[in-house]
């Protein structure tokens, strides 16, 4: 996969004591969250025992606006509709544009 390497790559961490205990990153890709060739698609992950803290909404509003100051106009992501984060992602701005029997498709328009 070799993230990083194509201009659209982008990934923050969250560190506790030299320990990084959360991640996000987005690239355009065709997953699951995919909506066109022009949208970076988002995935996350906190250390379960570093949920409830605050520290997947700091991660997932900077690199929001990280994403809008390099010109981008939308991100997307796919989240299982059972995902707690799903709450998360609403309060933060995105919504649902589409839906399967297990997920949501979510956009943030920044």
């Amino acid at each position: 996969m070799e993230f990083g390497k194509r201009k659209h790559d982008k990934a923050l961490v969250a560190e506790s004591q030299g320990k990084v205990v959360g991640v996000i990153w987005v690239r355009i890709m065709n997953d699951y969250g995919h909506i066109d060739n022009d949208t970076p698609s988002l995935a996350m992950s906190v250390c379960s025992k570093y949920r409830g803290l605050g520290i997947g909404t700091s991660l997932l509003e900077q690199l929001l606006q990280v994403e809008k100051l390099a010109g981008y106009s939308k991100i997307s992501l796919s989240v299982q509709k059972s995902n707690y984060a799903v709450k998360m992602y609403k309060k933060v701005g995105f919504n649902i544009i589409d839906e399967n029997s297990e997920e949501y498709i979510m956009i943030a328009n920044l």
